[in-house]
This record gives structure tokens, C-alpha cells and sequence, in this order.
């Protein structure tokens, strides 16, 4: 039988369980469950069916009331195939719909109740002024904190009427930087007015709003924690003090995923995590090692009780407002997704050309369709409106951008940029259309015929093809730059 002291080790860990590896995943849990059985889980659905009846399992093999969390910015459909897809934060941003946050969240916490889930890791409360951040980009809700702000209220709401617990990220604001902290600490070099102004504003108004949790991301901020190379995750300058002390929020606090390159992985130093006021240690790369490293901790007289014992409080604390939730079960509409990025559409003015039928395209590509059913489904769409692909046809520059961890960049590569510029200032190009990056588009000359959805998916494609064959409008508004 684990000891107490064991229980509440168990209770802060939280472990990864990954869909494609099924009862195997639970499995290699076992010495972990055993001894430390964990608190919570993060699970990756990874796109996969049964991913329920997976869930359920593991709750079957881990006693206590596990509580299960996921990354679902983009809907449940993002890790459960099942489910809904839903656009990017920048595109719930740039629609004029007046319940468009709200709208998503609320689906995304009825459809992750449905699949067992507790927890969802969102929304993005980082304000993306770099328009080279190579991981948050369209993530964010834009570059103005006011908007973010309202945007991460209204998704949050909806998370919370729909029964599951908020956890908006990544604290103190991962919006400036331009490293992936996949890869490697991220630096945040804005001053500590900068940072009060624009980084801060949305989460201060979330925990004004009492949002569920927050989760710290592996950030090097200088203006706020003196100590060179120290990540937010590990900073009592930034969670203890300026998190607890001086802004009082007392839910739950998690770490970004340990096993990522931002944070140094050796056992040893997740107890400065939870010495930094942290309450959960989120995906450690060996947690049975890191159990056993928190227990040695304790038995040294280097973890005191209090401290383990205030993040044993908050998790419980966290258990209790989702168990306390009456659930609704009212489904989203079958095509939310597919309307919130017709109503993201965006162009700069009345720039965009339509194409009328009877009239080819030459399609010119930018970028890699990395899911290959981004170019076929934007070309589907337009050959079932009487426009062909033609090699002398009106020419139309299909931009493709992504956001991915480990990635590098969230833009065009150089050298397609050079091309796709070069192009359209020597007048070879009729029409731009950006499935991604909103940068690519303020990068085009002005006057330039330029549409943009917010991500490469075939909803985004198909909506964009119609606006190109004046069946659709473009109604929404850049959430970032000038804002036209």
C-alpha cells in the first residue's frame, strides 16, 4: 500500500497517456500507479476513435477520482476524432460574431465531458506582438491585450458553463518571444512596463474572473526574475510572488509539459517547481523517476509538508468545481466549425478578385500542404463552381503556414517568401489567398488582392474558394497589425 506521504506525490504528478499506444500506455503507467498513483492525466488522442473508452479504462486502473486534461484549443476534434474541429484562436478573433468565443468554448466542454475529460489546457491567453513567434502565432487571440483579454474571458466562460476546468496558458506570456520552448527556454526580453501592460492584462483579468487554473509556460522573463537561465516554471519571483502574493490567485497552477526542451529534464528539479508555488507537474519524461526523486526530497526534509500539502489542497480544491458542475449535454451545431471560419475570412479592404465561372486558375503554392488534403479540397471547391484548373487561367498564390511544435517557424520559409513577393511585384500573381500566418499577408504590398483564413485545414479551403467564387463574403476583421 502506498504511504501517505506517497498518495501526495502521486496526487501532483500527471503523467502522459498517448491514444496510439492503447492499453500499453496504461500498462507502463503501472510502477508509477502502484506506488505514487497519480492525481491526473494528460492525454493525447492524437486524432484516434475510442478514445473514451480508453479514458475509462485508465480511471478503472487508477484508484481515487483521476482527473483527465487535454490540449483542445482548436476543439475536442483535436485530439479526439469523434468530435468537433474548431478554428484557431486568431480566427475566433477576427470573427464579428458576437458569441464566437464563447460559442467554441462551450462546445469544446460539452464534447470533452462526453469523452471523459476534465481539464482542457486552454484558451491561449498570450499576446502575439512577434510576428515571428514560430509557436503561438494564430494561437493567440491577436496583439492587442484588450482583445485577448475579452476573447479569453468569453472562451473561458464557456468552458466553464459547459462543465469542464480552465486552464488558460502559458503564464506570464509566451506572446514576444521567438524560440518554441519545445526546443529550448524561451527568452521574454520586454520590459517590466511592457510586460505589466501588454503580456499580464489578460491573465490579471481571468483570475479576476477566478478562472480554474493557469499553466506556467518554460519562459526566461529578466525583467521580473533576476536569476540568468531560470524558467517561469521554477521561479518563485514569478509564481510564488507575483502570481500568489501580489495578484492572489490561489487555483491551480500547472507546469507546461516537463519533457519539453524549455525545461531542464533531470528529476531533481521538479522540486523547484512545487517550491516556486506551483501545484502540478505536467508530463514529466520519466515520472516514476521524478516520484522518486520528490520522495528522497521529503525524506531529506527538502520538500515540507506545507508545501506539498497546499498542492494537494488546490488540486482537490480544482476536483471539487468540476465534480460540482451540472452538465449539459446539448451538443454543438454539427457545423460550428465550418461556420466560425467562414466568419473569420478576412481581406484587407475590397481587395479580393472573384472568379467567375467558366474562367481557369492557375494555381501557384506557397508553402507545404504537410496534411495533403489542404490543396485538393480548395481545389474541389472550386472546380464544383465551374472554375478549372488551367495553366492560362487567372493566377491565384496559395500561401500555406502552420503552427507545430518543434516546426522552427510558424511563417513561410525564406526562400517561398522571396518567390511569393517577387511574384506579386512583378504582376505575375492575380490573387493571393493565405491559408495560416496573417503575417504573410501584412508582408504583401498594399493593394495587393489578398484573402485569409487562419489555418491550413479543408474547412478553412473550402470557405476561402467560395469567397473566390462570390458565393461567400469576407467578414472578418486582422486581429493583428493594423487591424483593418
Amino acid at each position: 500500500m502506498p504511504s501517505d506521504v506517497d498518495l501526495r506525490i502521486g496526487q501532483v504528478l500527471w503523467p502522459a497517456l498517448r491514444a496510439s499506444r492503447g492499453q500499453a500506455g496504461i500498462e507502463a503507467l503501472k510502477p508509477l500507479i502502484e506506488r505514487f498513483p497519480p492525481g491526473g492525466v494528460i492525454v493525447f488522442g492524437e486524432g484516434q476513435d475510442g478514445v473514451a473508452d480508453l479514458i475509462a479504462a485508465l480511471r478503472e486502473a487508477i484508484p481515487g477520482d483521476l482527473l483527465v486534461s487535454s490540449d483542445l484549443e482548436r476543439g475536442c476534434g483535436q485530439q479526439v476524432r469523434e468530435f468537433s474541429s474548431l478554428p484557431t484562436a486568431m480566427a475566433l478573433s477576427a470573427c464579428q460574431l458576437p458569441h464566437a468565443a464563447y460559442d467554441a468554448g462551450l462546445a469544446t466542454a460539452i464534447e470533452a465531458r462526453a469523452a471523459g475529460i476534465d481539464v482542457v489546457f486552454a484558451p491561449v491567453a498570450d499576446v502575439n506582438t512577434a510576428a515571428t513567434n514560430p509557436i503561438i502565432a494564430t494561437r493567440s487571440f491577436g496583439d492587442d491585450p484588450q482583445r485577448v483579454a475579452a476573447m479569453c474571458s468569453a472562451f473561458s466562460a464557456g468552458l466553464n458553463d459547459g462543465g469542464v476546468l480552465a486552464v488558460a496558458k502559458h503564464w506570464p506570456g509566451h506572446g514576444s518571444t521567438v524560440q518554441d520552448s519545445h526546443e529550448q527556454l524561451a527568452r521574454v526580453t520586454s520590459s517590466a512596463e511592457q510586460l505589466q501592460a501588454v503580456d499580464l492584462m489578460p491573465f490579471r483579468t481571468l483570475i479576476a474572473e477566478n478562472i480554474g487554473g493557469l499553466m506556467v509556460g518554460h519562459l526566461e522573463v529578466p525583467a521580473l526574475d533576476p536569476v540568468a537561465g531560470r524558467p517561469a516554471t521554477a521561479s518563485p519571483n514569478l509564481v510564488l510572488d507575483l502570481l500568489r502574493r501580489q495578484l492572489g490567485y490561489d487555483g491551480l497552477v500547472i507546469t507546461d509539459a516537463l519533457d519539453m526542451g524549455g525545461f531542464a529534464k533531470e528529476p531533481v528539479a521538479c522540486l523547484d517547481v512545487l517550491q516556486s508555488g506551483l501545484d502540478v507537474l505536467l508530463m514529466p519524461a520519466d515520472p516514476l523517476a521524478s516520484a522518486l526523486a520528490l520522495s528522497d526530497a521529503y525524506e531529506r526534509h527538502h520538500l515540507a509538508d506545507e508545501v506539498l500539502d497546499g498542492a494537494v489542497a488546490r488540486i482537490a480544491a480544482a476536483r471539487h468545481r468540476v465534480r460540482g458542475h451540472a452538465l449539459r449535454t446539448t451538443p454543438p451545431p454539427a457545423d460550428l466549425g465550418a461556420r466560425l471560419a467562414a466568419a473569420s475570412l478576412t481581406n484587407r479592404g475590397d481587395t479580393v478578385v472573384p472568379l467567375p465561372p467558366g474562367r481557369g486558375v492557375d494555381l501557384m503554392l506557397f508553402g507545404k500542404d504537410d496534411s495533403g488534403m489542404v490543396v485538393p479540397a480548395f481545389n474541389e471547391s472550386l472546380e464544383a463552381g465551374g472554375v478549372a484548373l488551367s495553366d492560362d487561367g487567372a493566377t491565384v498564390a496559395l500561401v500555406i503556414t502552420s503552427v507545430r511544435a518543434w516546426a522552427g517557424s510558424s511563417r513561410l520559409p525564406p526562400k517561398d517568401r522571396d518567390r511569393l513577393h517577387w511574384a506579386v511585384e512583378n504582376g505575375r500573381i492575380d490573387q493571393v489567398v493565405v491559408l495560416g500566418s496573417p503575417y504573410e499577408l501584412l508582408d504583401l504590398p498594399q493593394g495587393c488582392p489578398a484573402l485569409l483564413a487562419y489555418e491550413a485545414t479543408p474547412d478553412a479551403a473550402h470557405a476561402a474558394a467560395a469567397v473566390l467564387l462570390g458565393r461567400a463574403h469576407a467578414p472578418g476583421r486582422l486581429p493583428v497589425g493594423n487591424g483593418s
